[in-house]
């Protein structure tokens, strides 16, 4: 099932490149390795920082692994560090397309063109948080879930 939204965010892009005037190709400008790597850089420190990695990596295994649950106490954590890393990697994304932008603003040479198109550049890293986030999220409604079913359990 998780795969379903890796899937549909897939088919969604391609869709997107096909219906463009440019075709598949205009997709190769929302590449940006940067912009992720930006996101990366700021969300694991902040992360590890808050102490939630260890929460994370359970959340994973929680939810993609056949991992069962030992305590309520254990699902709850892992749902907040999901909760918390989705909040992390949409303020990672906003922060890097403000970052782009004021660098797009500082430089004043340059035609119309070259503007638009650092302004694309500049909006990627909040595209790519969002999509982070929506393949995130079925991995957070697994852990409500399941948290859900651990309570119905006990009762």
């Amino acid at each position: 099932m998780y795969l379903l939204a890796i899937l549909g965010v897939i088919l969604s892009a391609l869709l997107m490149g096909m219906f463009s005037p440019d075709g598949i190709a205009s997709l190769s400008s929302c590449l940006d390795l940067f912009a992720l790597l930006l996101i990366v850089i700021i969300v694991i420190p902040v992360m590890a920082s808050m102490g939630m990695l260890k929460d994370l990596n359970h959340a994973f295994r929680l939810t993609l692994g056949r991992k069962a649950a030992g305590s309520l106490r254990e699902l709850k954590r892992a749902k907040t560090a999901m909760v918390y890393l989705m909040r992390c990697v949409l303020l990672a994304g906003v922060t890097g397309t403000l970052a782009g932008i004021m660098q797009v603003l500082s430089t004043s040479e340059g035609e119309v063109g070259i503007l638009t198109a650092s302004m694309g550049v500049a909006v990627c890293p909040l595209l790519y948080a969002f999509v982070i986030v929506l393949v995130l999220l079925p991995i957070d409604a697994r852990l409500e879930h399941r948290i859900v079913e651990f309570m119905e359990n006990e009762e």
